[in-house]
């Protein structure tokens, strides 16, 4: 009932009232900044440093597809509650990005697995039917469900169904710079930086006060599961986890991995995850 009530709030109450601040905002004629990643790669640090510390209207979305937000509201009633928000994805592909209109946007991405570990915990009673606080079982369970459960390949092509599709930008046609760990794209009037999750902070606001022109941005950790409540029962999970290595290749040998991780970051995760 607590979930529920919870889910409720943010649905209905919150989400309705910062769905209309969203529209009010993409009317104007302002360049918004939007926070455009997958689930579980730090993209959350980024639109609440950047709401807090700058007058410039951010968003944080993880589609613009109207069809996949209505897909996620069915996945989290069929389960009995409601999304945390309400996207407004679909309504600035409307109002900006098929009108034209610049757009800065920000993607974050991040080795999968870790992603993928992550994202399990994060909604962890959709797949579990309780919070993590409250699991009582072992591990080896967890892992199961791991393995079964959870969309392994979303991380893997979230960047074509989503940036390629919806903005018509194509990461991989360009090469990237691995040690550098980030990169900036254009079409038109929509400007992208991407960066991978593990740039250190201080570089990551500096790229964002020259893409953004803005000064004295210090990001701000949030959404982070080492922090959460069942921080134990992730440590616990991560440190006992044993993955097929079939599942730690088809991973690591993937498009997205050999393009974003150099061939030495390859074989150190391969390492981490088959040890």
């Amino acid at each position: 009932m607590k979930h529920y009530l919870k889910s409720f709030y943010r649905y209905h109450i919150r989400g309705q009232w910062q769905y209309q601040q969203a529209k009010k905002a993409l009317a104007s004629k302002e360049k918004p900044v939007v926070i455009y990643s997958m689930g579980k790669v730090g993209s959350l640090s980024l639109y609440h440093s950047i709401q807090a510390q700058t007058n410039i209207p951010v968003f944080h979305i993880h589609s613009l597809k109207q069809e996949r937000i209505d897909w996620e509201y069915q996945a989290c009633r069929a389960k009995g509650w409601w999304p945390d928000s309400r996207s407004p994805g679909a309504l600035i592909y409307e109002k900006k990005i098929q009108n034209n209109q610049p757009v800065s946007i920000v993607t974050t991405i991040r080795e999968p697995i870790e992603r993928n570990v992550s994202a399990f915990f994060e909604v962890f009673r959709y797949y579990n039917k309780m919070e993590a606080v409250d699991y009582k079982g072992d591990t080896n369970f967890l892992q199961e469900q791991f393995l079964k459960l959870v969309p392994h390949d979303y991380p893997l092509t979230w960047l074509e169904d989503e940036l390629k599709m919806m903005l018509n930008i194509d990461v991989y046609a360009s090469s990237f710079d691995a040690q550098k760990k980030y990169q900036k794209y254009q079409n038109k009037d929509l400007n992208l930086l991407l960066i991978r999750v593990d740039l250190p902070d201080i570089e990551k606001e500096q790229q964002l006060h020259e893409f953004l022109g803005v000064s004295n941005l210090k990001l701000v950790r949030h959404n982070v599961g080492a922090q959460k409540e069942y921080a134990n029962l992730y440590e616990q999970f991560k440190t006992n986890l044993e993955l097929p290595q079939t599942y730690v290749e088809h991973m690591l040998e993937s498009k997205y991995c050999c393009h974003f991780y150099s061939l030495e970051e390859r074989q150190c995760l391969f390492e981490k995850w088959t040890n």
